[in-house]
């Protein structure tokens, strides 16, 4: 049983003594299973979610217009995208609003339509647009389990083990000189970052192994072995975004493994090989605990733009088998950002945020401690 079968069953273990949501329901959509915000709210105590907008139907025709043609099923906005080669972005419905639910000490914003959700005050990629069904608003149940589940309460997350080693991946190397910008290059940039990381780190106690500490190439499937071997380690490949396209993108995200059957973050739909059972699976909850906790430590310290918490199949995400992220720190391409990049005191604040997501993260996996969130971090006095 895979941990994200096992998590499910744990919730439906739960529902069952919970009588205030015995009315939990799956609903089938488009080949997957979904269930409703309602009783997401009713299980996690958020106050009821205020009803949804009914969509719009469209006018009667005309005396003596042509019949209209036969009504087909209603599909996501995701598969309509995929089919006529559109961004998500580019087929949004002004008028739909987000549904924010606040508890006092956790917070879920959905939009329907979306993959985009807001976490506890940052951005997480869901698996599958959010759906609506008349007045009904639908997660997927996928979701559920392997986002919505693992953020909201991280602490049940099963088969944590104890942290004493971070390898620190910093990306490129040698003649793979990754995005250019007038102050340098990715790998410089990344290199120094992962350095600095390290002594912060090891002044903390943990083991620190760097998958390279010079100017030189390490073949990807390397970088990802160097963790498999280490025990109780994880795994942060540290990355600088770049982008020839859109000069004005900027900010931080962060990716961690794909579950099995889900798309990438970037990929509209799931392809064959997205049912593959990688490495990596073995740990993606943890992965994506790992990547939440430096996610938070990272905005809340560093005031940048907030792409999210993302899904991938990266190399070495792929075929690591430990705890596995890979934060993308900013962009190259922009050229505020880039200003700031080239400059030693921000990328030692960077360092300084990575060093605590782990120390956070090592709290959660030992002693169950709930990592702090980006609110926490900015209620923290400055260092």
């Amino acid at each position: 049983m895979t941990f994200t079968r096992a998590l499910w069953v744990a919730i439906l273990c739960a529902l069952s003594s919970q009588t205030a949501i015995a009315g939990w329901t799956l609903y089938r959509f488009e080949g997957r299973d979904y269930v409703s915000l309602d009783d997401i709210a009713a299980f996690y105590g958020f106050p009821k979610p205020p009803p949804a907008s009914a969509p719009v139907s469209a006018a009667p025709p005309a005396p003596g217009a042509p019949p209209a043609p036969p009504a087909t099923p209603a599909r996501s906005r995701a598969s309509v995208a995929t089919e006529f080669g559109l961004a998500l972005r580019d087929i949004v419905d002004p008028s739909v609003k987000p549904i924010a639910l606040d508890s006092g000490t956790m917070q879920l914003e959905v939009t329907p339509g979306l993959r985009e959700a807001r976490i506890n005050g940052v951005k997480q990629w869901l698996a599958f647009p959010v759906h609506q069904d008349g007045t009904k608003i639908l997660l997927s149940r996928i979701d559920l389990t392997a986002v919505i589940e693992p953020r909201l309460r991280p602490e049940l997350i099963p088969g944590f083990q104890p942290v004493t080693t971070v390898v620190l991946d910093p990306g490129h190397g040698g003649h793979d000189n990754g995005a250019p910008s007038r102050y340098g290059y990715e790998k410089d940039f990344a290199l120094d970052v992962a350095l600095r990381a390290r002594k912060l780190l090891e002044a903390q106690h943990y083991k620190v192994v760097m998958t390279r500490a010079a100017d030189i190439f390490i073949p990807l499937e390397q970088r990802a072995a160097v963790a498999n071997h280490l025990a109780d380690s994880i795994f942060i490949s540290i990355h600088f975004n770049s982008s020839s396209s859109n000069l004005d993108a900027r900010g931080f995200e962060i990716f961690s493994m794909a579950p099995r059957g889900v798309p990438a973050t970037n990929d509209a739909l799931p392809r064959e090989r997205d049912m593959r059972a990688e490495p990596g699976n073995a740990s993606e909850l943890q992965s994506g605990a790992l990547a939440g906790s430096v996610y938070h430590s990272l905005l809340g310290q560093v005031p940048m733009e907030d792409r999210g918490l993302k899904y991938a199949r990266f190399a070495v995400l792929r075929l690591c088998s430990v705890p596995a992220v890979l934060v993308e720190c900013g962009f190259v391409s922009n050229n505020a950002e880039s200003a700031l990049i080239g400059t030693s005191i921000w990328r030692e604040h960077v360092a300084e945020a990575i060093a605590d997501g782990v120390e956070s993260y090592k709290l959660l996996s030992e002693r169950k401690q709930r990592p702090k969130v980006i609110a926490d971090y900015r209620r923290t006095p400055a260092k």
